[in-house]
């Protein structure tokens, strides 16, 4: 018996030393900028911190992908530290000032012993914008209809940098035209032309969302069909148009889509609701961009808008939808595998018609905004950064009739976001301030000539601060709100009440010019280590007064060629630039 006891006893601390000892998958422990988080400088690298040391081979721009709302797939260059269990990414132009970026990490990420991510990672985070006014004048306003077009419906726009020469462009869909009108910015933030791109008839274009589907590193759009059933996925030539529109068909009244990696594969998927047929459908992409659909009934039967964000903190992404006559907002929980599960449902007053996602309170987790059309009001929900929603805070200020879209953004620059919602019957564009704890107040009323169908936030014109683009889908225009401040003809760069430097060109050859801003007067020293940490080169060690300032190195002496590293230091700060490869 003894024998026997002796055995067990053996096996089941030879079972524990196994489990205790067998590799475990890498987790995800820290990123900077932290989740939601809404004043990161335009030009931060991206920091992942793991659990455990990565196989650097595995990390790459199909396995950890960053794409900016509106300037899109961001390349760079990774480097390692701390025994590999530190990965940073350094993009190679700084983000669009108050854009939504998204970070997503694959499964096909390793650790040094081979196990791969066992879940997908994703974060998302806003890019600080420069001191602005809610307040803002009218400075152009833009006639979409070609002479003979009598009405083109165009219901709104996505501005994201389709050429990509730094700046936001517009694309505006047109319902009744059945079309595509693409404003290329003239890089002053204006748009002195367009080109109609036809998307067939009876198409009545609508909603859109960008995302790069195929993986080329450029800007592709996916446009649905409010009234009908079809999904058209448009790729992009990052010339300032579209190669290619595949159809793909699902439910009627694709009203709401949202795109992104559901399964940890390193290609973005699609979901869709569907108002009219109530339901929601998701789409996988097939690792080549295209897509299968598989369909996901919900029991509200009237699913219209929708938002993606991660809901409860597990770096996995969830979505946020709305349900039209049924007046619900609810969570969608994501499970990794490209499935999402029913969480949590609030009633609200009034028929949802558009919501957006992001921190209105500050404190770390993505909250809904609702704009509700029938019962004239705008619903605030926060969310408990667990998958659960607060009960709903109303705003129903006059000259705010039938609100149909929304947009947030940090119009002001004081570090919280602000709303602009769309009031289609009351012809105007509420403003609301965020007072930094989710409580709102109305700054400013802006005006349409005859419906007021849907607003942009994007920093046109490279100054640093949100101006506000507007659609009026009955006049068929869109209308330039400004939000004043210098415009820069150049790439866009970081934000200038902040320490920040770029080098140009990146790749160089044999000279590289260094821009940097000090917000302050300061000692400045500006220092080159290479890829092992090793300084190479001390370019700057003075006092240098607050403003712009330029500095030219010849890197003819440099022993070989290869990534380098731009430190800028001064009393109170460092910032580290985008790395910068040197070539032969």
């Amino acid at each position: 018996m003894k024998k026997y006891t002796y055995i067990i006893m053996v096996s089941v601390l030879l079972s524990i030393f196994y489990f205790e000892t067998k590799a475990q998958p890498p987790l995800v422990v820290s990123t900077y900028p932290e989740g939601q988080k809404i004043d990161t400088p335009a030009g931060d690298e991206i920091v992942v911190n793991f659990d455990t040391p990565i196989d650097p081979q595995t990390v790459h721009e199909l396995s950890f992908r960053v794409f900016g709302r509106w300037s899109g797939p961001a390349p760079g260059i990774f480097w390692f530290s701390n025994d590999n269990t530190e990965v940073r990414f350094y993009p190679d132009e700084p983000f669009f000032a108050g854009e939504w970026v998204m970070v997503q990490l694959s499964k096909e990420i390793q650790s040094a012993t081979g196990e791969h991510l066992e879940n997908p990672f994703a974060w998302g985070f806003w890019v600080k914008t420069a001191p602005g006014i809610l307040q803002q004048p009218l400075v152009e306003t833009i006639e979409l209809r070609l002479p003979g077009e009598t009405y083109l419906q165009t219901y709104g726009a996505y501005a994201g940098d389709m050429n990509n020469d730094g700046f936001s462009d517009l694309v505006a869909v047109n319902e009744s035209s059945d079309d595509l009108r693409i404003l290329l910015n003239d890089g002053q933030g204006n748009y002195p032309a367009f080109t109609v791109y036809d998307t067939g008839d009876d198409s009545t274009p609508s909603p859109s969302e960008g995302a790069d589907f195929n993986n080329d590193g450029e800007i592709d759009l996916v446009v649905t069909t409010a009234w009908d059933t079809e999904v058209r996925v448009l790729t992009g030539d990052g010339q300032g148009s579209f190669s290619n529109m595949e159809t793909y068909y699902t439910s009627n009244g694709v009203r709401g889509v949202v795109a992104g990696d559901f399964d940890g594969d390193g290609w973005d998927d699609m979901l869709t609701t569907n108002r009219l047929d109530g339901n929601i459908s998701i789409f996988m992409n097939n690792g080549d961009g295209t897509f299968s659909e598989t369909g996901m009934d919900l029991p509200n039967q009237d699913e219209t808008a929708c938002a993606l964000t991660d809901a409860n903190s597990d770096g996995i992404l969830d979505v946020f939808f709305a349900s039209y006559n049924s007046q619900k907002i609810g969570v969608l929980l994501g499970d990794g595998e490209g499935n999402f599960f029913m969480n949590d449902e609030v009633v609200v007053q009034g028929r949802p018609w558009m919501i957006g996602a992001g921190d209105l309170n500050g404190d770390g987790f993505a909250d809904v905004v609702s704009v509700n059309s029938n019962a004239n009001r705008t619903a605030v929900l926060f969310g408990d950064g667990q998958g659960g929603l607060g009960e709903p805070v109303y705003y129903a200020p006059s000259n705010h009739n039938f609100p149909l879209a929304v947009d947030l953004g940090d119009i002001d620059g004081d570090g919280d976001l602000d709303i602009v919602t769309s009031n289609y019957a009351s012809k105007t564009y509420t403003v609301f301030e965020n007072d930094g704890s989710g409580q709102l107040s109305v700054a400013a009323n802006l005006t349409a000539p005859k419906a007021s169908s849907c607003a942009i936030l994007h920093d046109r014109d490279n100054d640093g601060d949100l101006d506000i683009t507007a659609t009026d889908e009955e006049d068929d225009v869109i209308l330039l709100f400004e939000n004043p401040g210098t415009v820069i003809n150049s790439a866009p760069t970081a934000q200038k009440n902040d320490l920040s430097i770029a080098a140009f060109p990146n790749p160089a050859t044999k000279q590289v010019t260094l821009r940097y801003h000090l917000p302050i007067q300061t000692e400045v020293s500006i220092v080159v280590y290479n890829s092992t940490g090793m300084q190479v080169k001390q370019l700057e060690m003075a006092v240098k007064p607050a403003g712009d300032h330029k500095l030219v190195w010849d890197t003819s002496g440099l022993a070989q060629p290869g990534i380098y590293f731009i430190f800028i230091k001064t009393e109170k700060k460092i910032k580290n630039v985008t790395p910068l490869l040197i070539q032969q």
